[in-house]
């Protein structure tokens, strides 16, 4: 089931409910996100809705609690994700508090100009670089659970390593989508993740089994 060494049966649960959870959480955050135009008002009111607060904190946890599940899938796999999580946080929290605070701000003056300074913070050469090498390190993340899949024992973990991988690697194009492509690309990697998480659970004793005495 992982090339990681024998561990409790404890840390295996735990590591697939934080991967459950982080699946079902970005399979919800494109859908909560929202779209439609981000310029004046229509973009301050996108923005200024409690979904999209809601839904970016989703997206975070869910980066958090899949690093944190795959430390038991794979080390290198977690650490890759790990890195890649620590980068793209603080662009996220920027995305979900400064958008949502700059989208209330411009409704309640009625000012559509004001949303343009969403962009200043958004394609700040620094912040897009940080964010786009750790989106770069999910994607090698993602590398690494499809070669490995083939060494992993079962079908649901070798299945949801290959679908969670792609998932990862498709992280970075799938912004430039549609939300109908991101929307499924949310629920491709949550089938990857579910998968996996249910390849950690641990398999009660079949009926009728019994212990050899010699």
């Amino acid at each position: 089931m992982s090339l990681v060494p024998p561990t409790t049966t404890r840390h295996m649960r735990s590591a697939a409910a934080a991967l459950g959870a982080a699946g079902l959480a970005l399979a919800v955050y494109p859908v909560l996100r929202g779209s439609g135009s981000e310029e004046g008002l229509v973009g301050a009111a996108l923005y200024a809705r409690p979904a999209w607060l809601v839904a970016h904190c989703l997206g975070m946890f869910g980066f958090i609690a899949t690093a944190c599940g795959l430390q038991a899938v794979d080390r290198w796999a977690a650490r890759l994700a790990l890195i890649g999580t620590v980068a793209v946080l603080p662009y996220y929290g920027a995305e979900a508090f400064g958008l949502h605070a700059l989208g209330r701000t411009a409704l309640q003056q009625q000012d559509p100009g004001a949303i343009e300074a969403a962009d200043a913070f958004r394609y700040q050469p620094v912040a897009m670089t940080i964010f786009g090498l750790g989106l770069l390190m999910w994607a090698a993340s993602g590398v690494r659970l499809v070669v490995l899949s083939r060494r992993l024992r079962g079908i649901a973990a070798r299945v949801g390593a290959i679908v969670a991988g792609v998932g990862l690697v498709g992280y970075l194009p799938q912004f430039f989508a549609p939300i109908e492509v991101r929307i499924g690309h949310g629920l491709l990697l949550c089938v990857g993740l579910l998968l996996l998480a249910a390849s950690l659970v641990p398999q009660p004793p079949r009926a009728g089994a019994y212990t050899r005495i010699p």
